[in-house]
């Protein structure tokens, strides 16, 4: 099996947590925490659900270091990271790690005809690798590319082992 042959529909995760971008600081906390996941997107309207940007744990946490407590009432939309990367759901595994490593993301918004139909993140990835020991196996006879920073893992493993 080789990574272009898999279709990213695959891997990614159907039951994404969505918030409307006039949802306020306080309450896109609360839908992360509830729901257990470390990312939300933010979608024009719940009906249509076209993605306008995604709020990330890492975007709370350097949005509320640098608000007063009352400001927790402020809109996402003044906060969330945008635009949000996307690809279609024709892509493949391989796609999807050339863009996280383009766009140095660890999350890709998956659409179809610009609906949101799922998501798949770096770990996703990784998961789908390690329980497929041929594909892990080709992955890990490339050669590793040269110039490239090592930041973080998933950067390593996807833009220094593979993408290039």
């Amino acid at each position: 099996m080789s990574l272009d042959a898999v279709s990213i529909s695959r891997l990614m995760s159907k039951n994404v947590i969505i918030a409307e971008q006039n949802q306020n600081v306080y309450w896109i906390c609360k839908l992360l925490s509830q729901n257990n996941v470390g990312c939300l997107i933010v979608v024009n309207d719940l009906d249509e659900k076209k993605p306008v940007g995604i709020v990330t744990e890492s975007d709370i946490v350097k949005t509320i270091g640098k608000l007063d407590l009352h400001q927790l009432q402020v809109p996402i939309k003044n906060h969330m990271s945008h635009p949000v990367i996307t690809m279609p759901v024709s892509g493949t595994v391989t796609d999807a790690m050339r863009i996280m490593c383009e766009k140095r993301v660890r999350r890709i918004v998956i659409i179809e005809n610009d609906k949101m139909v799922g998501i798949v993140t770096d770990k996703d990835l990784l998961k789908f690798m390690i329980d497929n020991k041929d594909v892990l196996s080709e992955f890990m006879t490339l050669s590793p590319r040269e110039n490239m920073p090592k930041e973080d893992s998933s950067h390593f493993w996807f833009c220094n082992r593979y993408v290039g």
